[in-house]
């Protein structure tokens, strides 16, 4: 399996945040155990149809989110067997809005590890990453 984390920064002024602006953890799968992981700031909600058509699997982080790789390392296991799951498709008449196929389970766990990644146990005097 294959990860490919883009560790840009992705910052939110006081005022994008105030104004609705949006930081997403993002799972682009790539197929053939490739995924790539990236932070990314938006001024709106994504629609989860259009990202699907991009095989884009994405869920809203708080806007102080800022340790990506360690986020990554915390849900490596679930990332890579949601990579491995996934499978290219071409879209059908059946499928017309999902370009890839994959493990529900796997990006639920994804999610699950992400969510928890915040709240993990911090030596004490130290803020949040």
């Amino acid at each position: 399996m294959t990860l490919q984390i883009i560790e840009t920064p992705v910052t939110l002024t006081v005022e994008q945040s105030l104004t609705g602006w949006r930081r997403e953890f993002c799972v682009e799968l790539l197929g053939d155990g490739q995924a790539r992981v990236f932070l990314r700031a938006l001024a709106a909600a994504s629609l989860k149809a259009t990202e699907l058509q991009r095989a884009l699997l994405f869920h809203r982080v708080a806007a102080e989110f800022a340790d990506l790789p360690g986020c990554v390392a915390a849900a490596r296991e679930p990332l890579e067997r949601l990579a491995g799951s996934a499978i290219r498709q071409v879209p059908a008449q059946d499928n017309l809005f999902a370009a890839v196929s994959y493990d529900r389970a796997a990006w639920d766990a994804v999610v699950d590890a992400v969510e928890r990644w915040p709240r993990r146990q911090r030596p004490a005097g130290r803020s949040p990453a």
